[in-house]
């Protein structure tokens, strides 16, 4: 099957998309109308819902004249959604949950036909499916930022780019293995349904700080330890000198109280170095002392640092 056959042969499919493209001109111009937008912002952000998706795909696998400017069909849908809410206001429940059945539709359906045309246009699989995802859901993504929110794909929605995203694999699937055209519809349902369940049933991804990993006091003074232990070790295998350390002191807790004055009182507290220390020559215990500097006089002992 020749993937651009779901565009341009289709009249199903064809019919279907521009259907897809008046009812995300409608749901924009019903965000446009909540925002008190005049007739000109009903008219932009009609035309950026309906067909910035697909205008991003287009633009992307070089298409010489995109499809929303290739005849007027599409930015008539577009113009013609928006005008729809800017002349009709419908608040009411049901008419808000059939234009957010109907915007899932459109959504898989445009996250279908985008990753036909990017195959039939030869990009590989990866690409093919982005660009189906950016077709179905780059129009609200646009629209959102005009009107100055974070798009609702972002999280707290509907799973819209979850579905559009199974939608696009399924439909590779569909291409790959030379199905009928009619059988990308069963990718459509796969998506829209899934979105529709999602949006029913309050379903979402996890955010960020559901990830996020969090460590009680005892736990953070436990990696505070270890973290001093790694970093003795390290400085005694630099410096041949091992800091001795009490265990019977906690030294997170006198973080809270010490008041040092600058890092070397940091480091003089923190790394033991007026503590006493073992002298790897003589294996005995000595107090730390400076380092001589090179080219020093070692005959001579230097003085011991003094406390601040």
């Amino acid at each position: 099957m020749d993937p651009l056959e779901l565009l341009v042969t289709n009249d199903l499919l064809r019919g279907l998309d521009l259907l897809g493209v008046f009812i995300m001109g409608v749901a924009a111009g019903a965000l446009a109308a909540r925002l008190d937008f005049d007739a000109v912002g009903f008219a932009i952000i009609g035309i950026v819902a309906g067909l910035g998706g697909g205008l991003v795909r287009d633009l992307i696998i070089g298409v010489d004249v995109p499809a929303a400017f290739d005849g007027p069909w599409y930015l008539a849908c577009a113009l013609a959604g928006s005008a729809f809410s800017l002349l009709v206001s419908a608040e009411a429940t049901w008419w808000r949950r059939t234009v957010t059945l109907l915007d899932i539709i459109a959504m898989a359906l445009w996250a279908a036909t985008g990753t036909a045309k990017s195959i039939g246009f030869g990009l590989e699989p990866l690409p093919a499916v982005l660009l189906g995802v950016t077709s179905a859901v780059g129009g609200g993504v646009i629209r959102d930022v005009l009107v100055g929110r974070v798009p609702a794909i972002f999280g707290g929605g509907p799973l819209y780019a979850t579905g559009a995203l199974v939608t696009a694999i399924a439909t590779w699937v569909v291409v790959r293995l030379g199905l009928p055209s009619a059988a990308v519809l069963v990718a459509v349902a796969l998506g829209a349904l899934l979105a529709i369940l999602a949006a029913w049933r309050r379903w979402r991804l996890p955010g960020g700080r559901e990830w996020q990993v969090t460590l009680s006091a005892s736990q953070m003074k436990s990696l505070v330890r270890r973290v001093r232990k790694d970093e003795r070790q390290r400085v005694a295998l630099q410096t041949g000198a091992i800091p001795v350390v009490d265990e019977s002191v906690d030294d997170f807790a006198e973080d809270s109280t010490s008041e040092d004055v600058d890092a070397a009182g940091y480091e003089r507290r923190a790394l033991g170095t007026d503590a006493d220390v073992l002298d790897p020559e003589s294996g005995s215990f000595a107090p730390t002392r400076f380092r001589p500097e090179e080219g020093e006089d070692t005959a001579q002992e230097p003085e011991r640092r003094e406390d601040s």
